[in-house]
């Protein structure tokens, strides 16, 4: 087989690829940037599943990430993760339906937990837990006894 008659048939393997990855499926994922920083890097971007929003994004103007979480019917869902401008988590909170339900932490810049404790339907419930920058417990208390 000739040189030319071997690229004709890469470029017709790589025109097939090629169109098998630009031929879009309506439902496949997508994301979309809902607002920008001055500079113009993403500062909200959805992702959507067809018509439906499942996903928000949010970026420091660092570009660093700085929430994510998925919704349901435009609410929080499920679990919210957030992070300082750093990439250090700062916060990961559950939730149903938009309020917050589950396990709720948050945690100093250098990754230690700073509280920990659980919330009931939006309610705060049971033991709360704080901690030093150091990670040492420092107060428990109810979840009911405490101010929001």
């Amino acid at each position: 087989m000739s040189l030319s008659n071997h690229l004709g048939l890469w470029f017709l393997g790589a025109g097939l690829v090629l169109s098998a990855c630009t031929s879009r499926d309506p439902n496949a994922p997508r994301q979309e940037v809902q607002s920008t920083w001055p500079n113009g890097d993403p500062k909200v971007v959805l992702g959507f599943r067809a018509d439906t929003v499942y996903e928000e994004l949010e970026y420091h103007e660092t570009g660093q990430l700085k929430s994510r979480g998925q919704l349901l019917k435009g609410e929080r869902h499920g679990v919210w993760n957030s992070f300082y401008d750093t990439g250090m988590p700062w916060s990961q909170v559950s939730y149903n339906a938009g309020l917050e339900n589950g396990n709720y932490r948050t945690y100093h810049p250098n990754g230690e937990p700073a509280i920990e404790g659980t919330y009931l339907q939006g309610e705060r419930s049971g033991t709360w837990r704080f901690y030093s920058l150091e990670g040492t417990l420092l107060d428990t208390k109810s979840g009911t006894n405490l101010a929001r």
